[in-house]
């Protein structure tokens, strides 16, 4: 068992991952950036946003509006990372030197998948709403517009993290559009530098594919497909949609002695028959009590 553990690459987890980093009068320093090299050495290493060392993060990294670094996996295998932080305009901040790279204990943290796996709890294509509006690291926004390689000229995000992504939608929905159309297969669009749309999600609710594996539920019958969009804001009632009702219509006369023409008065009062049409016909809310915010997918 312990033998086996030692032969898998294990992931050590940079100590400064998630954490916001500040100038000397505590304001996050916003665009700072982290330069990682092998120990001892200018040569750059590569770092990861996923346990399993499969996706890699640019280097240098730099932190968000928040003034946070997003989580970083080393490969146990380079044994030592030296790294240079700097200001958004290169200003030297400190530097560290000869750092071990440290993953779990075989013993107690166990061989992979280990507990700081962050696809454990996030994987591409898992969607989330999060109170921002703004770019997420390793997220996209669920708005309509493009994604693509670093060469596409994607409108949402243009950068080689968005492949996994890219291949998933491409196959889950052949709804969305690739621009200069679909090729063969996810790999040669994204080869031919295609941008492909995101699904959209402004100003919608999420619902259940009324299928979902299953019998149809037969609640939302149109909703048969991953990605159908339906639903309306407001909505004007057709006849056939109005309360089955009658209209009641009055005549009480009093008829005169002598001409046995209806009269304006008398013991049965005047004749009442208004059937004149009321009402402005206006569409109705069909909205329920919300509140906006982001959707987000991961890459």
């Amino acid at each position: 068992m312990h033998q086996l553990a030692r032969e898998v690459n294990m992931a050590g987890y940079w100590p400064s991952s998630a954490q916001q980093i500040n100038d000397l009068n505590g304001k996050p320093i916003v665009g700072a950036k982290a330069f990682f090299y092998l120990g001892g050495t200018t040569t750059p290493l590569e770092v990861y946003r996923d346990y399993g060392l499969t996706n890699p993060h640019p280097n240098p990294l730099t932190t968000d509006g928040f003034g946070r670094f997003p989580s970083v996996f080393l490969d146990e295998a380079d044994g030592f990372y030296d790294f240079r932080l700097t200001t958004s305009g290169g200003t030297l901040l400190y530097t560290a030197s000869q750092i071990p790279v440290i993953g779990p204990s075989v013993g107690g943290g166990g061989a992979p998948p280990a507990p700081v796996d962050p696809n454990a709890v996030f994987k591409t294509g898992d969607m989330k709403p999060r109170y921002d509006t703004g770019f997420h690291e390793g997220w996209v926004r669920l708005n309509a517009r493009t994604i693509g390689s670093a060469l596409s000229g994607a409108s949402e995000r243009a950068a080689a993290d968005c492949q996994p992504l890219y291949e998933l939608l491409w196959a889950v929905d052949t709804t969305l559009v690739v621009l200069g159309g679909r090729g063969a297969s996810a790999a040669a669009d994204w080869a031919a530098n295609k941008p492909l749309t995101l699904p959209d999600w402004r100003g919608r609710a999420i619902i259940g594919v009324d299928v979902m594996g299953n019998i149809a539920a037969n609640v939302i019958t149109e909703a048969s497909a991953l990605g159908w969009s339906g639903g309306a804001a407001t909505h004007k009632l057709t006849i056939d949609e109005m309360p089955a009702h009658t209209h009641k219509e009055s005549q009480e006369h009093n008829y005169g002695v002598t001409t046995g023409r209806p009269a304006s008065g008398g013991p049965f009062g005047p004749i009442d028959a208004d059937t004149s049409s009321t009402g402005g016909g206006a569409n109705h809310n069909n909205i329920q009590p919300s509140k906006a915010t982001t959707i987000y997918i991961r890459l």
